[in-house]
């Protein structure tokens, strides 16, 4: 195990967070053979990261190409988290070492973005939702963002450097924040609160904007989560039958279990099943894991629908596990039967 930590280590990973790597039985084998494939022993920051981050998303099932991909990151082909999830996406579907040319274009390799090119993108951007912009101002910025990110022209740019010019040039169209972009203060004006009520709320929202959908799901990660029918599955028929099911919208799935009250954790999970699929123009159901009936209560039941309204969503359906106990218990006895499964 101390090598694997030496190893991760190189990548530029902390001791604390190599020594967790190695100590991680599906990711520790998957990194140890990424690095092999690159030929190297020592990496620079943004490589190292990008091996690691490859190592947590790609199985030999799904991405039977991750050598290949690490061996461009090594050569300094692929340098980006977009070029790499690009990578994953192409080689999920294509074999790279039969036309590498296609795999090149198809993950923007050797494609460089000005500054220069990266300023006239976002102002055109900006100029074509700048009456929005004047209107609402800051609240309006995660949709433009959102609109930036997805310009074709900035596919392959520097995600740093665009959202640096992005900021600046937001910053000089409305200038800094002021009362205008204060939810408090404007809520103080209409309805006249009383000073003191005014100032205390005033003081606990000065410095910070409420997040809308659009800029929550414009960037990280989750910004680029596969579209319907994109996730490579073991059969083609399968993807064929899911989109099928879902008639190809996004829908996701709220599943509480209902023996206790929601705490701060369940309304960020909230957010992003809900605010993922209202973005993208899907739907969220609201499931209840009522598989433990000892400890569950009616209050908890109703709690958690008031709770998830409270916060601005509607559930598609208002689903109970229980009502699939049966069929889940013929599964798990087709299971058994075709040796997939034991009791």
């Amino acid at each position: 195990m101390d090598g694997l930590i030496t190893k991760f280590e190189a990548l530029g990973l902390t001791a604390d967070k190599a020594k967790e790597a190695a100590g991680n039985k599906k990711l520790a084998p998957t990194l140890d053979g990424l690095i092999t494939a690159t030929g190297q022993s020592s990496f620079s920051k943004n490589t190292g990261m990008l091996l690691y981050k490859l190592a947590a998303k790609v199985t030999k099932e799904k991405t039977p190409h991750g050598d290949y991909i690490a061996q461009a990151i090594g050569s300094g082909r692929l340098g980006s988290d977009e070029q790499v999830s690009a990578a994953t996406k192409f080689c999920s579907k294509n074999d790279p070492t039969a036309d590498e040319k296609a795999f090149d274009a198809a993950c923007g390799v050797g494609v460089v973005v000005s500054d220069a090119e990266i300023s006239a993108a976002i102002a055109g951007v900006l100029d074509s939702v700048k009456d929005t912009l004047l209107a609402e101002r800051y609240r309006a910025l995660g949709r433009a963002l959102g609109k930036v990110k997805s310009t074709a022209a900035l596919q392959w740019a520097d995600s740093g450097k665009v959202k640096s010019e992005f900021d600046a040039q937001a910053l000089a169209l409305l200038g800094p924040k002021d009362e205008r972009d204060d939810p408090a203060a404007a809520k103080k004006a209409a309805k006249k609160a009383a000073p003191k009520a005014a100032s205390a709320k005033s003081a606990e929202s000065r410095g910070w904007e409420p997040a809308t959908l659009e800029s929550m799901f414009a960037e990280g990660e989750i910004s680029r989560l596969h579209k319907v029918g994109e996730n490579p599955q073991i059969k083609p028929e399968l993807t064929a039958e899911h989109l099928r099911a879902t008639g190809g919208q996004v829908i996701t799935r709220f599943p509480p279990e209902p023996n206790g009250f929601l705490h701060i954790g369940h309304a960020k999970a909230i957010n992003v099943n809900f605010g993922y699929a209202k973005t993208h123009g899907g739907v969220c159901n609201l499931r209840y894991d009522d598989t433990n009936p000892e400890a569950e209560e009616q209050v908890y039941v109703d709690s958690i629908l008031e709770i998830i309204r409270w916060l601005g969503f509607e559930p598609h359906q208002v689903l109970y596990s229980s009502d699939y106990f049966q069929q889940l218990y013929d599964l798990a006895v087709q299971l058994t039967e075709r040796g997939l499964a034991y009791v």
